[in-house]
């Protein structure tokens, strides 16, 4: 299942993507990093039961690996609205709530960024 999804993640942002490096990829489970058309790269783990995502993170870095965005759903800040989907902005203490939930949300963030 995993190994359609990276070949759907290709085929679908292909022209943004200078390469997909996978780190773990299981049944219902991949970690990978793709490197993007600008030099920064999103580190994906996603985690899925059948078609449903059950949990997923999205760290999107600079060229050298500092933090620009990161979205995940780990259950840990309740405060904020739309628990437990949220960001971290520009580094880990600085977290938002988050609407974007899935890789394909969080790539229509990203994607007008590398042209800018």
């Amino acid at each position: 299942m995993m190994q359609a999804r990276v070949l759907d993640i290709y085929t679908k942002y292909g022209e943004f993507i200078k390469a997909i490096v996978p780190l773990k990829i299981e049944d219902e489970y991949m970690k990978i990093i793709i490197y993007l058309s600008d030099d920064t790269n999103l580190r994906v783990t996603e985690e899925w039961d059948g078609d449903r995502l059950v949990h997923y993170s999205y760290y999107w870095l600079t060229p050298d690996n500092r933090l620009k965005v990161g979205w995940d759903d780990s259950p840990h800040h309740k405060k904020l609205e739309n628990f437990p989907h949220h960001k971290h902005v520009g580094r880990r203490e600085n977290r938002r709530p988050s609407f974007e939930t899935c890789l394909e949300d969080v790539m229509e963030v990203i994607i007008p960024e590398l042209s800018a």
